[in-house]
């Protein structure tokens, strides 16, 4: 197929940012049967070689630099277009007649009103913003944010029933964001995980005794309120039944609520770091105590790829479903997670068997190969939706 996609962010790798993440690795494994051209919205802190990242793997990339002032933030809180990219869109779709438009991002779901036009399209939205708004509204600790959060849930909403439904098949990483989309026929929503490059996390466990690891964005709420909780609340009866247990937080950006938690005993805050894989194989265990949240979260699958035994409450695997007792241990209730965690500290041999577990499982269900694949359907039902007695090349050498 010859594939337009357009995404809301440069795509390279290695990255942490889903946004990013999840365009490049499509575009790599899909690029060697398809035919990829890369329309990507540029954002602040990209260097030339980030831009540069996908052309060898795509037939062609543009660079779109769209202004951030005040009409552009307007449209990010209203969903609404934006002009020039709209007519960027089109020309490209002119010039390159594809077989599928790929919208990665729900940001461009406005983009479909103009550019798709009958052409077969899949918009790409990763999670339901109503729903996480919604989630961040219930967790918010001073009445201000609350009210800010659950206002921009019932316009994210509105966005949603404005715009999604004008996709033949939007994608989302979790029954959960699925559900949240109920005004959509639920043949045109299609649930895909993200992904884990096995190569890149490889599986090379290498402890350091008593070290539990959590990682993250630090000023993402969530890991914000997940990291506060365990570092006050479960560590000390840790270190009680583990007297060297120590607990490290690690990852780009700590707010200032997080960075306070290294004054704790035995509790570290690296803050950024140049390389998330060494961090993840010294784990004696992952620890992943999300209170809310949901999705994919992608340091489950980084971790259950390398080798760190895992501890994690039902939240943090909304997305990623484990078999406690098999894959990790899973733990909602504070006295069990701590208990847990103490548990693996001491129990080598139990570590080992749920690393191994965990990361069988990421081989099977979790390549990104397979992903890329689960994508390729979706882009023939999309076709199919469309024209249905139109049978487009698969590959890149029928297509041009």
């Amino acid at each position: 197929m010859r594939v337009l996609m357009v995404s809301q962010a440069v795509p390279y790798l290695p990255c942490h940012d889903g946004f990013r993440l999840i365009p490049a690795n499509l575009i790599r494994n899909l690029s060697d049967r398809h035919e990829i051209h890369l329309i990507a919205l540029s954002r602040d802190g990209e260097s030339a070689e980030h831009s540069d990242w996908a052309r060898p793997y795509c037939q062609s990339v543009s660079i779109f630099r769209g202004d951030d002032g005040i009409r552009a933030r307007a449209r990010a809180i209203t969903g609404a277009a934006d002009p020039a990219l709209e007519r960027f869109i089109s020309d490209a779709v002119a010039k390159i007649r594809p077989d599928v438009l790929h919208l990665e991002g729900g940001g461009l779901a406005a983009m479909l009103r103009s550019t798709a036009r009958g052409l077969p399209n899949i918009l790409c939205v990763h999670d339901s913003k109503a729903l996480r708004y919604r989630e961040f509204a219930g967790y918010a600790t001073r009445a201000r944010e609350r009210i800010r959060m659950e206002l921009l849930s019932v316009l994210a909403r509105r966005e949603e029933r404005r715009w999604f439904g004008r996709a033949d098949v939007v994608v989302v990483t979790s029954p959960s964001d699925a559900a949240a989309l109920g005004a959509l026929k639920p043949d045109r929503i299609a649930v895909i995980p993200n992904g884990v490059d096995l190569e890149y996390f490889a599986y090379r466990p290498a402890p350091e005794a008593g070290r539990i690891v959590f990682t993250g964005n630090m000023s993402w709420p969530p890991n914000e309120d997940a990291a506060e909780h365990f570092a006050r609340d479960l560590m000390p009866a840790i270190r009680t039944c583990i007297s060297g247990a120590s607990f490290w937080i690690v990852g780009a950006q700590p707010s200032e609520r997080v960075q306070k938690l290294a004054s704790l005993p035995q509790v570290h805050v690296t803050g950024t770091v140049a390389d998330i894989r060494p961090w993840i194989w010294s784990a004696t265990v992952y620890a992943s105590p999300l209170r809310f949240g949901l999705g994919v979260k992608n340091k489950i699958l980084e971790a259950m790829a390398c080798g760190a035994p895992i501890v994690a409450t039902s939240r943090s695997l909304s997305g990623t479903p484990l078999i406690d007792e098999h894959h990790a241990l899973i733990a909602d209730d504070d006295a069990k997670f701590g208990d847990s965690v103490a548990r693996l500290l001491a129990d080598s041999a139990r570590c080992d068997s749920l690393a191994h577990e965990a990361r069988s499982k990421v081989e099977v269900e979790y390549s990104w190969n397979s992903i890329a694949t689960r994508y390729e359907g979706v882009y023939r039902d999309a076709v199919a939706q469309r024209h249905p007695q139109q049978h487009p090349a698969a590959t890149k050498t029928e297509c041009r």
